[in-house]
C-alpha cells in the first residue's frame, strides 16, 4: 500500500530513475558490495550515503527503502526550518532589543566570512537558537524502541516493543538546563568574550550552562537528535536560517500586529506558528 500511495501521489519519485549513476541508490549497494570484494570505489559525502552507512547492519535497506527515508528527511527538513524561521521572526517582534545588536554583526565583514564559510555570526547563531529552544518545532526526541528488555538506572522498565523519547520541550524549559530558563535572552549561548564586546548591553545577564553553537549535539541540547542518528543536515539547515532570518533583519524592521495574542498551536508533539498571526515589516531607512 505505501508503495502504491508514492506512485499515485508523488510520481516525481520516479525521477531517480533518470538521476546520475553516483546519485542512484541502487548504484550505491552496488558500489556497497565491490567494496566489501576488496575492490576500489568512489567516496561519496552527501546524505544517501549518510542514510546508508546509519542503516541496520543486520538487515540492510534496499534502494527503495533508502529513496522513502530520503524523502521522509526532505519532507521534515522543509517543515521543521520554515518554522524555526518563523519563531524566530515572532521573537525579533517580542525583543526588539536584539535588532540593532545583530544588524551590526551582519553588516560587519563576519557576513562575508559566513557566506564563505556557512559559519560563524555568533549573535544571529545565539538569537536563533534561544528561539528554537523556547519554542521548539517538536517536544520530544531520540524515540527509540526496546529491542530486548531494558531496564534504565531509576528502575524505568522497558519491554520489547516499547518507546522511548527525550522530553525535550520540558528539557529546554528546565531550571537545571538553562538558567531562568522561562526568560527570553537571545544572546545566552554566545562565548563571554563576544558578550564584552557589546558596550553598554546586559545580555550576559542571563547565560547558558555553557556556550554553544545552534548545531551542537549535546545532553542538553537535544533538538537535532543525539548520537550518530543527529540530524545530517543540521549544519545546511542552520546557515539557511541565517541567511534568511539575516536578509530579514538587514532590510526590515518587524513588530507583531497582535503581540498578546497566542503565537502556535499543538498538534500531538509538534509546535506549529498561528497562520492568523501577523507581521508587519517597515523596510529600514537607509
Amino acid at each position: 500500500m505505501q508503495e502504491l500511495f508514492l506512485a499515485k501521489n508523488f510520481p516525481w519519485q520516479k525521477s531517480f530513475d533518470y538521476c546520475p549513476p553516483r546519485l542512484h541508490p541502487e548504484e550505491r549497494i552496488r558500489e556497497k558490495e565491490l567494496k566489501a570484494l576488496g575492490q576500489k570505489v568512489p567516496i561519496h559525502h552527501d546524505c544517501i550515503q549518510w542514510i546508508m552507512e546509519t542503516a541496520p547492519r543486520s538487515n540492510p535497506w534496499s534502494a527503495e527503502r533508502i529513496v522513502h527515508e530520503l524523502m521522509a528527511i526532505w519532507f521534515g527538513s522543509v517543515h521543521v526550518l520554515t518554522t524555526t524561521i518563523a519563531f524566530a521572526m515572532h521573537d525579533l517582534c517580542l525583543h526588539p532589543e536584539h535588532t540593532e545588536p545583530l544588524r551590526t554583526e551582519l553588516r560587519s565583514d563576519a557576513y562575508s566570512e559566513f557566506e564563505r564559510t556557512g559559519k560563524g555570526l555568533p549573535l544571529l547563531d545565539s538569537f536563533i537558537k534561544e528561539s528554537a529552544r523556547l519554542t521548539p518545532v517538536e517536544s520530544m526526541s531520540t524515540r527509540r524502541q526496546a529491542i530486548a528488555p531494558f531496564t534504565f538506572s531509576d528502575g524505568t522498565h522497558l519491554a520489547v516493543g516499547d518507546w522511548a523519547v527525550t522530553p525535550l520541550r520540558a528539557m529546554l524549559h528546565d531550571d537545571a538546563h538553562f538558567p531562568e530558563a522561562n526568560q527570553f535572552n537571545g544572546f545566552r549561548h554566545v562565548q563571554p568574550a563576544v558578550l564584552e564586546k557589546l558596550t553598554g548591553s546586559n545580555f550576559g545577564s542571563l547565560e547558558a550552562q555553557e556556550p554553544s553553537l545552534l548545531t551542537d549535539v549535546n545532553k542538553h541540547w537535544h533538538v537535532w537528535g543525539t548520537g550518530r542518528m543527529a540530524c545530517p543536515g543540521r549544519f545546511y539547515a542552520a546557515a539557511a536560517m541565517k541567511t534568511i532570518i539575516g536578509q530579514f533583519i538587514l532590510k526590515f524592521d518587524a513588530s507583531l500586529v497582535n503581540e498578546e495574542e497566542s503565537r502556535f498551536i499543538s498538534w500531538r508533539s509538534f509546535i506549529y506558528p498561528r497562520n492568523r498571526t501577523k507581521v508587519i515589516f517597515r523596510p529600514v531607512e537607509e
